[in-house]
């Protein structure tokens, strides 16, 4: 189905959720490529829609074909295009390679739109993902946007306010060529227009931001700019010279993580201000056009031109770089042919270039052997590698003749030797991931190897291990956070028996699992290296240190050239948007060892914008390590082959990190409790999992920040407001949610205008307390509370069963949301408390004491009753009650 005269095609999924990869444009043929391993094995499926499908009138007139012309894979669905029809899957991922016949799990989707183009996202945020439908016909200039939630998916057209398409908005003949979203700058929509020639107005290319209304970026210039002799960045500032070759746009891309807007065509030029300034890379010729790109988080980027050629370029880096067809890839085919690879020997052709899980770029090629069979390959393309050999090809060199031997001589173009990282801080705190040993369990029969049974046994164990940690949500404070200990607790007291059973080989199916197999690592072993990624809360920092090697020889002995050399080497950090974080550095000259001491400081500066749930509405930045003129000029030999040396990227995530949540730290509450009030009254029935507390006792409420990836507990200190939100008598199954006008009744001084308080602060201080426009109290640190359960709240008169004081369950909710200032934490807790020895109403108290003393064994009280009613029924049972007056 594939051949060798197949041009390629760009592969469209969303990054780090797509479960599965899909891959159109299969000639004549009603088929995708699909993959669930990463092109390990790759499915053929026919896809089981109209052979022809029709679009809508208002389509124009072309000629119809088979092939799928795109096809975008998401986390939870599917969506492809043939001709002007978009179809969604609306079956399961696993239904598709197990399926002889066409799937019929297809709906087709914007019935009413001739679709000219999916335009995919390649990333997603807050859970969301997102493509661009892109209208063709008498619908040119209307733009449909796609939001995948939980696998619903939401179509809508971008219209301003005032209910204006793009071409509307421009009142001119336009086309959409392309649309990009900006989930963290400008939380808009960008959109590619080209300007179609009409009414005396010549062709031109213009970006649109689309928020609540359309408005018009920086304008594109028509031509393209001349390169300057320095060979850097062309930077638009107006007093450029421009070329007679105009400029041909084709679309635009946003790499959230460094703020970085793309536009490709026949140039490459970015903007790292959405659009208000642009400047153009260089060393790409005028007479190529790009016909796909694609990039990574890391700020690396590659396209495919329509002569398909495949160019390498990244941020930063102001030269573009073809990689294939080049010296550097004519000596590592020759390489790789060597050293026993066939597939670069075989006749093959391009399919597709993309980045994968790991940030590598990769390609796929069609190669056909001497017998004729065709295979899909995927290979790994090491830009560095294929670079490094460019670059020593392009390097002179000098010879140098000797009486005994002759030598070649290379210049050093790398402005350093070496350079480590130092003083690196725990990683799990800033990276957030969670470590867990898990080990196999031990085969006991001879000769020890796994068998299907063990296998299974491990697997499901690991099943479980994740449903552990991903079920884990406690409101009540544990000492330590481990998710395997629900495992072994109950099994704890019997592990040197399963040892036993184990050593003599009388274990259970001939397996053996020791506890300390399975558990939470909490500190990995710490490694010299800048973790993966960093997360920053409300004021956070990340201090590191770099040392670097200079170049040094035996003839520079002295201090002074010593010296003159460290200062040709310098270290440039940078982040993304300095509006919300910033970088700083202090270096240190080791001139005995030859070296640089950098001591760097990233800090968050305060400035994200309200709270967020854990792990939820994150600002994504980069920060980046580099050394002055080391770009395309400095490589290295490491374990996974030849890479750049002297740059380095980390992502930086501003907000709430995930992995942290409020807890109610019972522990400290109950003994604090104790201390103050210098008894403790348990419920008559104590139930271990549920704290109980006594109603005329002050309540001193604390909470833990519990760290889910360190398992470390601390003291919550900020602001928080306490309400209690439901509650009922005696069970939790009589607990019943208040509605929002009973949450202010029961808990707001602003709205009890009559007694209806279930709670109010106890302070012998004279202070007045902070409240919220609700009139919620604003509690900090160590506060008393006391239960007051007023006429008219749900507690005030609860009816006594089976002769005991009554009992009452508050569903309590805790929350900082508005009035902490110390994290960018939205952390909202809600948890029972049992309340024990709640007083009768006077009422009902004189009701149950006179039908008390008309019993004929209490006519000896009958002169206490005139001072029943001011003394509350709060403990022990009725009948003791009414004996001890």
């Amino acid at each position: 189905m594939l051949s060798l005269s197949d041009p390629s095609r760009p592969l469209y999924f969303v990054e780090g959720v797509s479960p599965v990869l899909v891959l159109g444009q299969v000639p004549g043929y009603k088929a995708v490529l699909l993959t669930a391993s990463d092109f390990t094995h790759v499915a053929l499926i026919e896809v089981g829609i109209e052979s022809l499908g029709v679009g809508p009138l208002s389509c124009p007139q072309v000629e119809l074909s088979l092939t799928i012309q795109d096809a975008v894979a998401t986390e939870s669905t599917l969506f492809i295009r043939q001709n002007q029809l978009v179809y969604q899957f609306i079956g399961n991922y696993s239904l598709l390679p197990l399926t002889p016949p066409p799937s019929v799990y297809w709906q087709r989707v914007l019935q009413w739109v001739c679709v000219s183009r999916l335009v995919p996202v390649p990333m997603s945020h807050d859970g969301k993902e997102y493509f661009f439908i892109l209208a063709d016909g008498l619908q040119r200039g209307h733009t449909y946007r796609a939001e995948i939630a939980d696998g619903v998916v939401t179509f809508k057209e971008l219209l301003d306010e005032d209910g204006k398409n793009t071409c509307q908005h421009l009142n001119s003949d336009c086309q959409v060529l392309w649309v990009a979203h900006d989930p963290v700058y400008s939380k808009s929509d960008i959109l590619l227009v080209e300007v179609l020639p009409e009414k005396g107005l010549d062709h031109a290319y213009v970006l649109l931001g689309l928020c609540l209304y359309f408005t018009e970026l920086s304008p594109l210039p028509r031509f393209l700019p001349k390169e300057d002799s320095s060979g850097g960045f062309v930077i638009l500032t107006g007093s450029e010279h421009y070329s007679s070759t105009p400029l041909l746009l084709r679309g635009i891309e946003i790499n959230p993580f460094t703020w970085t807007l793309f536009l490709w065509g026949n140039a490459v030029l970015c903007s790292n201000d959405m659009g208000n300034h642009y400047m153009f890379f260089t060393g790409f010729p005028e007479d190529q056009l790009i016909k796909y790109f694609t990039m990574s988080r890391t700020g690396e980027f590659a396209f495919v031109t329509e002569f398909e050629q495949v160019w390498w370029g990244q941020e930063g880096v102001s030269s573009l770089m073809r990689v294939r067809p080049s010296t550097g890839w004519n000596t590592f085919s020759i390489l790789q042919v060597l050293s026993g690879r066939e597939s670069y020997q075989l006749p093959h052709s391009l399919v597709s270039v993309y980045y994968d899980a790991d940030k590598l770029l990769q390609e796929l090629v069609y190669t056909v052997d001497a017998a004729g069979r065709g295979s899909l390959l995927k290979r790994l393309l090491p830009v560095p590698e294929i670079l490094s050999y460019q670059h020593f090809s392009e390097m002179p060199y000098s010879t140098k003749h000797t009486e005994a031997s002759s030598e070649f001589v290379f210049p050093q173009p790398c402005p350093f030797f070496s350079m480590r990282v130092e003083e690196v801080p725990p990683p799990e705190p800033y990276s957030r991931v969670q470590h867990y040993q898990a080990k196999p369990a031990t085969v006991l029969h001879p000769p020890g190897l796994q068998r299907p049974t063990s296998l299974a046994v491990y697997q499901g164990m690991l099943y479980q291990l994740l449903w552990l940690q991903s079920s884990y949500n406690r409101p009540y404070g544990d000492p330590v956070y481990d998710t395997t200990e629900s495992w072994w607790k109950n099994k704890a007291m019997y592990k040197d028996y399963y040892f036993y059973l184990a050593s003599n080989r009388l274990s259970s199916d001939g397996l053996y699992l020791s506890m300390e197999d399975y558990n939470k690592v909490y500190s990995s072993p710490g490694a010299l290296q800048l973790p993966d990624c960093i997360y920053l809360d409300r004021g956070g920092s990340y201090n590191f240190s770099l040392f670097l090697t200079a170049n040094t020889t035996d003839s520079l002995s002295d201090v002074s050239s010593r010296q003159d050399l460290l200062r040709q080497v310098w270290l440039a950090a940078s982040v993304s948007n300095g509006n919300f974080i910033q970088v700083k550095t202090q270096r240190y000259e080791v001139i005995s060892r030859g070296g640089l001491l950098y001591k760097v400081e990233l800090k968050d500066l305060c400035l994200f914008p309200g709270q967020a749930s854990s792990g939820q509405g994150l600002l994504s930045f980069n920060m980046l390590l580099r050394i002055v003129h080391s770009e395309l000029q400095c490589y290295e030999q490491t374990e996974s082959g030849i890479s750049f040396k002297g740059e380095s990227r980390v992502p930086v995530y501003v907000g709430c990190p995930p992995g942290q949540q409020l807890v109610f730290d019972i522990t400290s509450t109950l003994a604090y409790a104790m201390q103050l009030n210098n008894q403790y009254f348990d419920c008559a029935k104590p139930d271990p999992k549920m704290p109980c507390f006594y109603y005329e006792d002050i309540f001193y409420p604390f909470f833990l920040i519990q760290d889910m990836v360190t398992g470390e507990s601390r003291r919550f200190l900020g602001g928080y407001t306490l309400k209690v939100v439901g509650g009922g008598p005696y069970s939790q199954d009589n607990l019943r949610l208040y509605t929002e006008e009973e949450v202010l009744r029961y808990n707001s001084q602003n709205y009890s205008s009559f007694p209806s308080l279930v709670w109010m602060m106890v302070d012998d201080s004279g202070q007045p307390f902070n409240n919220t426009e609700d009139g919620f109290p604003i509690l900090q640190g160590t506060v008393s509370i006391s239960w007051i359960c007023e006429s008219n709240s749900p507690c005030a008169d609860v009816l006594a069963v089976n002769l005991t004081s009554p009992e009452f369950f508050f569903l309590v909710e805790a929350s900082n949301r508005g009035v902490d200032m110390s994290t960018y934490c939205d952390y909202t807790l809600q948890f029972m408390i049992h309340v024990h020895g709640l007083p009768l109403a006077p009422e009902r108290g004189l009701s149950y004491m006179l039908v008390s003393l008309n019993c004929p064994q209490h006519t000896p009280l009958a002169f206490s009753v005139s001072l029943l009613p001011s003394v509350p029924f709060s403990t022990g049972l009725l009948p003791m009650v009414i004996r001890s007056f």
